[in-house]
């Protein structure tokens, strides 16, 4: 049968727990004998593990972490071998590459897909929400769209 602080009588014991909680645990065993043999087996445990002698450590035990103490540290690249490094430089370069790449060939399949002037104009308004972007640009970039759109050439006359 599965109680409902089985699990925490051993943190009950070692005061572990808040006191609410301590009291509710307190309350069940109260009224719940399992829980209270439990809990003694978990007393008992903890007397036996109490009155063990805590082992004495191997006899070079203090000069081996002495001597890793006083080892100068170096830093965590220095420890790998060179092929790792070369490896993850060179996929930090791939991705560097290939990034701006991807992006650039989605933008075009969005740019094809909306239309020249759709996407000129949404691209117009996203630069414009930049707040160092002139707006003057802004203005010369979105009519000089539209004028190519149009079939004519901004700097006079028809292509």
């Amino acid at each position: 049968m599965s109680h409902p602080f089985e699990r925490e009588l051993s943190a009950y014991l070692d005061a572990e727990i808040s006191p609410a909680e301590a009291d509710e645990i307190r309350r069940h065993l109260d009224g719940c004998p399992s829980c209270q043999t439990r809990l003694e087996a978990f007393r008992e445990t903890k007397r036996l593990l109490g009155a063990l002698d805590a082992p004495a450590p191997p006899p070079d035990f203090e000069a081996g972490v002495l001597a890793k103490l006083a080892q100068p540290t170096r830093p965590w690249w220095l420890g790998r071998p060179r092929p790792t490094l070369a490896l993850a430089a060179a996929a930090l370069a791939v991705v560097l590459v290939a990034v701006p790449i991807v992006r650039d060939h989605q933008t075009r399949l969005r740019a094809a897909e909306v239309g020249p002037d759709l996407f000129m104009r949404a691209a117009v308004q996203s630069a414009a929400e930049d707040p160092f972007l002139d707006r003057a640009y802004i203005g010369l970039v979105s009519t000089d769209a539209n004028l190519r759109l149009a079939g004519e050439d901004p700097r006079g006359g028809r292509r």
